[in-house]
Order: C-alpha cells, then structure tokens, then sequence
C-alpha cells in the first residue's frame, strides 16, 4: 500500500464515523427512498449460480481510495467471465457517505454498490438479502466473524440476514521491533496483557520506548479498544458500534482498560507527549530503533516494511488472559451489496463470490488488505521477509477465534470527534479518570442517537 493511501486509510479509520449512522441520510436525503419495495418483495429466492451465456453488464459503486483495489478485482473477474463488463463509477471519498444511499435509492440503481450502512439499508429496503445467494454458493463456511457485521435482523447490524460481502478486510494489533523484542527476553508473543505489561517495564528499564501510542488524532483510542475487545468481548464491542438497543460502553470491562491504558502511560510506557504526537511521528519513532511494540494496523505494513526490512513482526493484541479472547479491529475495505431494485442480481452475486476466490485473495493482498475467504484455502504469496506475513496470519488467528471487531469510532456520526478523540486527550493527559472516560463517551453516543 502506498504511504499516501496509508495515511489516508488511517484517518479513515479514525475519522469516518458515518459507516454506521448514514441512517438520516438515507432515510431523509434520499430520492426514491419512500417508493422501495418491500423486503418480501426484494428477496432473491429462485437464484442462479450460472454464468451468462449472453453479454451482461454490470454497474458498480464505490470510493476512490479503493480504486486500485476494485479495478484489480474487477480486471480479474471479467478474464475470469469474459461475457460479463463491469462499469464502475467512484466518487471522492469525502461524498460517499451522502452519495451512497441514493446510489441505493435511485429508480435503476447500480447491480454492485458499497454499504456504509448495513442497518440503514436493510430499515429503507434498499438492499437485497442475500441469504439465498450464501447458501447456493457456500458462504457459510467463511469464518462467521468475516461476514457478521454484514448482517441485520430488525434495523440493527451484527446477526440475522446478509447484505453484503466484503472485498478485504482491515486488521489491527502490535508490531514489534524484532532486535528490541529480544533484548528484553521476548522469546515467543505475550500470552496475556499481563506479560505484555512485564515486557513493557523490561522495555523501559531498558531505556526503550514500550509502546508507540499516537494521540494527537485519537490514535490513543487504538490501545483502549484493543483491550477491550477481549475484556468485554467482540460481541458486545459490536453491538455498541452498531447502536443495539440498550448497549453500553458504560462497564466494568471498559473502565478497566481505560484503568489500563492511563497506568501504561502513567508510568512511562507511552512516549513524552503523547497528546502531541501524530501518525507520522510515531512512524518515525518507531523506524528509529528505539522502540518496541506499536499498536497499529496493516495500512502500515509496506511503510514499515521499508524503515525497518526483515527488523520488525506483527501479532495479534494478548487476549486479557492466557488462552483467553482473541480480539482486533478488523472492518472491510469495501463491502458490496445488491441494491433490492438491481436489474442483474445473478451476475452481481457471481462478483461477490468471487471476491473470497484464491485470486480475489491474492489481489487483496497485494493491494494492503487481509483476504477474505477459508482456513483451508490456498494462502496468498507474500514477499519472504515481509511483516505483512505476520499480519495475515495474526488476521487468520483472530477470524478464526470470532475476533473480528468493528472501530468503536465508527458507531456514530460525531463520536470519534466529539468524545473518543477528546475523552483520550483528557485521559492520557491526567484530566480524566477511566470512570469518567467511560461514561462521557457513553453520554455523547446515547445524544447523538437521541436515547
């Protein structure tokens, strides 16, 4: 992945917080949005996995910072089926949230469009179910973690009927300095948070930084939800994200890794000035040798790859106890669904299985995405050396142990800059307490849903 399409992916992940609350968009920005059919009526239930004999053409959607990505799959897919073309259409990646649902909405919408919003296109009945289509073709046996956030059962994400299928995936967890890691007696990952901690006041006794943590931007927030993934659980981290009724960040679990990640900080685990320091920067300190872990994600692996070659790994976060939860943050790169008044659902369903083949795999991985598909199928070929083999096997580790994980700063349209990126300055800054912390990023999430 280019460094220019790392940063911005970053600050994606970071910032876009509309994945999951383009609800109002939809509901009320949206041309044609009051005249969709309803569910019954879009449902595909006599389906056909044939290829065309005859030349169809397919109309796709999507953003321009998954162009290279679309356009290599898309390239792919026609060798593969030559009597179907795929036309698609990109937008800057700063409209599609408003551009999105009336893709959705219009009177002959695109056969393939990206879901920001699962549960906003589902409530609308904009998008087609593709439960038919997931058991002709066998999606069922993708790990069910890979396919759960694309999912809804009455307006809110995370179980029920599928929607849509992912290109690729984003993955999260710590690289490490290799040389460091066994300076301080890391002779195989932490089992545990607990000796992740002892590695870390080996690593400052050492006169090492611990861990990169980045907080001008909220990156701080990358530690916390790696905890917490394990602490509460994925499930329960899901359903927050995806506004379940009732759900909570408000909890013991929560407020003890926030406990966690102040005490790192307090007692010098993180770098000086922690508030202050930026993505950028932190690349830096860790390409400097000076460091041990840092907790990032796999937009990251070709920069890394090229400060620090063959010198740094990557694993997964320690589960909060020894055999314990896995957990990461892992959201797709795009995932496509069948909007319900699609003209070619049959040949669009051909795309969405392709993208978990062998092939489709390949190119998610050359494109700085972690493949969809089976423990069983062929692995893509990686660069021997490369850190990006670790992060695909950390990726396979933690969707095989369900640890698949939305960003807590995409549960609403406001909540990453309104509380998380806010409530981590006051916390790393000594102004907060993880009590408070919990509770006013609890307190932003529920005004902003109106509850």
């Amino acid at each position: 992945m280019s460094r220019q399409l790392s940063v911005r992916s970053a600050r994606a992940l970071i910032a876009i917080g509309a994945l999951t609350s383009a609800v109002a968009l939809s509901s009320c920005g949206a041309p044609g949005s009051s005249s969709a059919p309803a569910s019954s009526a879009v449902t595909p239930t006599a389906v056909s996995t044939q290829v065309p004999t005859e030349p169809v053409t397919l109309t796709l959607y999507d953003g321009q910072g998954l162009k290279n990505l679309d356009d290599a799959l898309i390239a792919a897919f026609t060798a593969k089926y030559p009597t179907i073309t795929v036309d698609p259409t990109y937008d800057p990646d700063n409209v599609t949230t408003q551009n999105q649902p009336r893709q959705l909405a219009a009177q002959t919408p695109p056969d393939l469009v990206r879901v920001i919003s699962v549960s906003s296109g589902v409530k609308n009945n904009l998008l087609s179910p593709l439960d038919a289509y997931e058991k002709a073709y066998g999606w069922d046996k993708l790990p069910a973690s890979q396919l759960s956030q694309f999912r809804a059962e009455n307006g809110v994400a995370g179980s029920g009927s599928l929607y849509a299928k992912p290109t690729g995936f984003t993955m999260t967890g710590l690289y490490y300095d290799k040389a460091n890691a066994t300076r301080i007696g890391m002779t195989e990952p932490p089992a545990s948070v607990e000796e992740l901690t002892t590695l870390m006041g080996k690593a400052k006794a050492a006169g090492l930084v611990p861990m990169v943590v980045h907080n001008k931007e909220g990156g701080g927030v990358f530690p916390f939800q790696l905890l917490l993934n394990s602490m509460l659980g994925p499930d329960k981290v899901a359903a927050w994200v995806f506004n379940a009724p009732g759900a909570t960040i408000n909890t013991p679990e929560a407020v003890k890794a926030a406990q966690q990640v102040a005490d790192w900080n307090k007692v010098g685990y993180f770098p000086e000035g922690v508030n202050g320091l930026d993505a950028n920067g932190a690349d830096a300190l860790f390409a400097s040798g000076k460091a041990v872990f840092f907790p990032w994600g796999n937009w990251d692996a070709a920069n890394i790859d090229k400060t620090l070659p063959g010198k740094s790994g990557f694993i997964p976060m320690p589960p909060a106890t020894a055999g314990g939860q896995l957990g990461a943050m892992s959201d797709a790169a795009t995932a496509f669904g069948i909007p319900a008044k699609a003209e070619n659902k049959d040949a669009a369903a051909l795309f969405l299985n392709f993208l978990s083949s062998d092939e489709a795999r390949q190119i998610a991985v050359d494109n700085g995405f972690m493949p969809s598909g089976t423990d069983d199928q062929a692995a893509p070929s990686i660069p021997a050396g490369s850190v990006k083999n670790d992060v695909v096997s950390a990726f396979a580790q933690v969707s095989a142990a369900g640890g698949q994980t939305p960003f807590v700063q995409n549960a609403t349209a406001g909540i990453g800059n309104q509380a998380w990126n806010p409530e981590t300055q006051l916390l790393l800054g000594g102004k907060s307490t993880p009590e408070q912390y919990v509770q006013n990023v609890q307190a932003k999430y529920e005004r902003e849903l109106g509850r």
